[in-house]
């Protein structure tokens, strides 16, 4: 697609069902394994997907794939702790309103 100006991260909306009229910019991917938990982790990897999108001049970013990866361990008292990221990936795109 065309890349735009870049826009602001928080204006990006999450689709989980394509919008009426819009047109795709790119595919954005995100991972996290920075949140004490899972829900933590995956809204710091929403937050760069956003971001990812916004670079790129993307109003919306239709959500295509949410999973679980093994991103290494810590040892901690002798235990291994394993430690997962949380990764998501879509479609980057531009929402025409219902003007254009």
């Amino acid at each position: 697609g065309i890349q735009r100006e870049a826009t602001n991260p928080e204006s990006v909306v999450v689709y989980t069902e394509p919008p009426a009229k819009y047109e795709v910019i790119g595919i954005v991917t995100a991972s996290s394994d920075a949140g004490w938990t899972e829900q933590g982790d995956l809204n710091y990897a929403m937050a760069e997907l956003k971001k990812q999108a916004a670079k790129i001049g993307a109003n919306g970013v239709i959500l295509e794939n949410i999973g679980t990866s093994n991103s290494g361990g810590v040892i901690s008292n002798g235990v291994y702790i394993p430690v997962t990221a949380k990764n998501v990936s879509g479609k980057a795109i531009f929402v025409f309103s219902n003007e254009e």
